[in-house]
């Protein structure tokens, strides 16, 4: 009952449109304030995290880049040592080669028995 009294005073009268017209801008202005507000923070958020993202990528591709680096020096390094075995055993082979065709291979039967592990 005094709502409906109320109702028809602020639609009867010019002060009560008028205070409607100032509550319905109220409420656009205080909605429009909270899309505004959540749509500035998602943005925030997103640059937010674009950011972190794009400097954990540069530091794993920094990572990468040193971990190339320690990985071609150390296959240099093995490289080297490799071809130093390898002139090596080479070098060996040729020395054995040569022992082998020097010395006679035939061991007497006297010698043989005086060895203790035979």
């Amino acid at each position: 009952m005094i709502l409906a009294k109320i109702l028809s005073w602020m639609l009867g009268s010019s002060t009560g449109a008028i205070l409607i017209a100032a509550s319905v801008l109220a409420g656009g202005l205080f909605l429009w304030h909270k899309i505004d507000k959540s749509s500035a923070v998602r943005s925030a958020v997103i640059g937010f995290v674009a950011k972190v993202e794009l400097s954990a990528a540069e530091e794993e591709l920094k990572a990468v880049k040193l971990r190339n680096v320690a990985l071609t020096y150390a296959n240099n390094s093995f490289s080297r040592r490799m071809s130093a075995a390898e002139a090596l055993q080479s070098d060996q082979a040729q020395e054995l080669e040569t022992y082998v065709s020097t010395v006679d291979g035939i061991v007497d039967r006297s010698l043989l028995e005086r060895l203790p592990n035979r």
